[in-house]
């Protein structure tokens, strides 16, 4: 019987998502007005800037991440705005080489290669709170947001592979 579990967490609000929020909304607020006060096709127009932020821009900056581990395989998935799921990785147990905190000592000769940095860390600005590092093929580093009981699942099946240093 193999394990399953699912953790699920929300990436935090950087600076750069509420300034595009922030602006898009103005931009949005002063089309209407020029639709108040000088054409009407404005309004028009800010209806379907309303519509482009409401479904395609405001998705991308309110993200929760999803981490599932089911039949030797961690997959990551993206929900956007609470509405939207897409399965964005699946990284099968057999091609990890290492899953330890990103501040682990054995990351020391990984950090040397040019490897693909891919960030699925929900950027909880807690001290205490450090991603883990999953290390993909040779090819790439993966950062998780996984909990202590999510890695001992993973440990269970590959002892050799994740280490909790």
């Amino acid at each position: 019987m193999d394990s399953y579990m699912e953790y699920l967490v929300k990436k935090e609000v950087t600076g750069k998502d509420k300034a595009v929020r922030v602006l898009c909304i103005a931009v949005i607020a002063l089309v209407a007005l020029a639709g108040v006060f000088v054409l009407q096709i404005f309004i028009v127009v800010a209806l379907i800037l309303a519509l482009i932020y409401r479904y395609f821009i405001y998705p991308l900056t309110d993200l929760e991440y999803e981490y599932l581990y089911c039949d030797k395989q961690i997959t990551v998935s993206k929900i956007m705005a609470r509405e939207k799921r897409k399965d964005v990785a699946v990284y099968d147990l057999e091609k990890i080489e290492l899953l330890v905190p990103a501040n682990s000592y054995r990351l020391a000769d990984y950090n040397k290669r040019d490897l693909n940095v891919v960030d699925y860390w929900s950027l909880d600005p807690a001290e205490d709170h450090i991603p883990y590092a999953l290390i993909y093929e040779g090819k790439s580093k993966i950062l998780l947001d996984l909990p202590a009981d999510f890695v001992k699942i993973v440990q269970n099946n590959a002892p050799r592979k994740v280490f909790f240093d």
